[in-house]
C-alpha cells in the first residue's frame, strides 16, 4: 500500500505561493506571461510533491496539447472529427482508466519510469525525486476529467484551436493540482484585479477551508475505522460512527474545494462553487445539484443533456448513465457499481415522483432527514471495498460479521 499524500502540507504550500504569485500577476499585464507564472506555480507545487509527478503532469498536459490543437483543426476543415473525436476522447480517458483498473502496476510503472526519466534530465533532481515517497498519480481523475470538457468543448466548436500557454494554464492552475474543483477552461481565462472585497472573501474562504480541514474534520478522523473495526462495536455505535464519517467526507473534500476557491480569489479568479449544503437538501435531486457540484456539471454537459435527460423517453437511461459517470470517476469497482445504481435508482424515483406531481406537500425537516439518510447508506460502498461493505452493512443490524 502507498504512502498517504500529505494534503495539509500542500495546501501550506498553496497558500505561501499564493502570496508570492499575487502581487506578481498583479503587476504583469501581459496574458501569456500571466500563463507562464500559473503554470510555473503549478509545476513548483507538483515538483514539491515529486519531481516525477510535475515530470508525468506536464507530458499529460503537452500531450492535451497537441489532441486540442489537432481536433480543432479536424473540426475547422471538416477532415473526419467524428472519427477522430472518440479516438483523441478514448486516449485522454485511458491514463485514468488504466489506474483505477491496475491500480498498484500502474503506480510502479509511473514510479518507477517517473524517477528513471528524472535521472535522464538531471543527476541532482534524480537525487531529489529518488528521496521523495512512493506515491499515486495525485490529482489524475481531476486532470483527465478537465482534459475531456477541453476536448469536448472542441469539438463541438466551442473552443476554438487555443494557445498552448493557455492549455497549460488551464491544465497546471496551481489551486486545483490534487483536489478539486474539476474547473471549466474558462474559469482560467477571465483574470480581474482582486478588489478589498476579493482579498476578504478569499483570505475568509481560506481561513473557513482550513477550519473544516484541520479542526471539524480532524475531530471526526477516527470515524473511518469503523469500516475495519466495527467487530468490536455494537450495532448502534456502528451506525453513529457512519453518521460521523458522512461529515468527516463532506468537511475534508469540501474543505479542499474552499481552499482552492479562496486562493484563487486572492489571484483574480472567482471559481464555480462546488458544495452547497448539500446535506440539508429535501430531496436526492437536490443533493446531487449541490454535492460535488463540479463534477455533477461536467456529468451533466458531457453525459445527461446528450443522452437525451430532458426528453422524456431518454431521460431516465440518461439518469442512469450520469451517476454511473460519476460513481466510476470515483473508482472502477463493482461497489462503485452498485453505488451508482443505488443513486441512479434514488434518482429515477424522484424524477418519476416529481411528473406525478407526488409527495409535494410535506414538512421539509422530515424530507432532509430521509434524503441524508439514504445518502448515508451509500458511503460504505464509496469508503470501502465491497466485501468490506456487505459485512459493515450487517453490521448495522447486528448481524454476522
Amino acid at each position: 500500500m502507498f504512502p498517504e499524500f500529505n494534503s495539509i502540507s500542500f495546501f501550506i504550500d498553496l497558500v505561501a505561493a499564493t502570496c508570492l504569485l499575487a502581487p506578481l500577476l498583479a503587476l504583469i499585464k501581459n496574458k501569456p506571461a500571466q500563463h507562464i507564472l500559473l503554470s510555473l506555480s503549478g509545476l513548483w507545487l507538483l515538483f514539491s510533491i515529486a519531481p516525477r509527478l510535475a515530470l508525468f503532469f506536464i507530458l499529460f498536459w503537452s500531450a492535451i496539447m497537441l489532441l486540442q490543437n489537432l481536433m480543432a483543426l479536424c473540426v475547422q476543415k471538416n477532415v473526419l472529427p467524428r472519427l477522430i473525436f472518440p479516438v483523441f476522447l478514448g486516449l485522454t480517458l485511458a491514463p485514468m482508466v488504466i489506474w483505477k483498473i491496475w491500480e498498484e502496476p500502474f503506480s510502479v510503472i509511473f514510479n518507477l519510469w517517473g524517477n528513471d526519466l528524472i535521472q535522464l534530465l538531471s543527476y541532482d533532481l534524480w537525487t531529489v525525486d529518488l528521496a521523495s515517497q512512493i506515491i499515486i498519480p495525485i490529482g489524475l481523475s481531476f486532470a483527465v476529467f478537465r482534459a475531456v470538457d477541453l476536448l469536448v468543448k472542441t469539438y463541438l466548436e466551442v473552443l476554438p484551436k487555443l494557445n498552448p500557454l493557455a492549455i497549460l494554464a488551464y491544465g497546471l492552475f496551481p489551486a486545483v493540482q490534487v483536489s478539486g474543483p474539476i474547473i471549466e477552461y474558462e474559469e482560467t481565462q477571465t483574470r480581474t484585479q482582486p478588489a478589498p472585497q476579493d482579498l476578504y472573501d478569499g483570505v475568509k474562504r481560506i481561513l473557513f477551508g482550513f477550519l473544516k480541514v484541520l479542526v471539524l474534520a480532524a475531530l471526526l478522523k477516527e470515524s473511518v475505522l469503523i469500516f475495519t473495526m466495527h467487530e468490536s462495536q455494537p450495532f448502534y455505535m456502528s451506525w453513529l460512527l457512519l453518521f460521523a464519517y458522512t461529515w468527516f467526507f463532506y468537511l475534508n473534500f469540501s474543505g479542499y474545494s474552499d481552499l482552492a476557491i479562496g486562493v484563487s480569489r486572492l489571484l483574480g479568479f472567482k471559481l464555480k462553487e462546488n458544495f452547497n449544503f448539500p446535506y440539508v437538501k429535501p430531496n436526492i435531486s437536490e443533493f446531487w445539484a449541490n454535492w460535488h457540484m463540479s463534477l455533477t456539471r461536467f456529468a451533466q454537459r458531457n453525459v445527461f443533456v446528450p443522452l437525451g435527460g430532458y426528453r422524456p423517453r431518454t431521460q431516465y437511461i440518461a439518469i442512469l448513465a450520469t451517476i454511473m459517470v460519476i460513481a466510476l470517476w470515483h473508482d472502477i469497482s463493482f461497489g462503485m457499481i452498485l453505488f451508482g445504481l443505488y443513486h441512479g435508482a434514488g434518482l429515477c424515483a424522484h424524477r418519476y415522483a416529481s411528473t406525478k406531481g407526488w409527495f409535494k406537500d410535506g414538512p421539509t425537516p422530515v424530507k432532509m432527514l430521509v434524503t441524508y439518510v439514504y445518502v448515508v447508506m451509500s458511503f460504505p460502498l464509496l469508503a470501502t471495498p465491497l466485501d468490506q461493505a456487505i459485512a459493515f452493512y450487517l453490521s448495522l443490524i447486528g448481524g454476522p460479521f
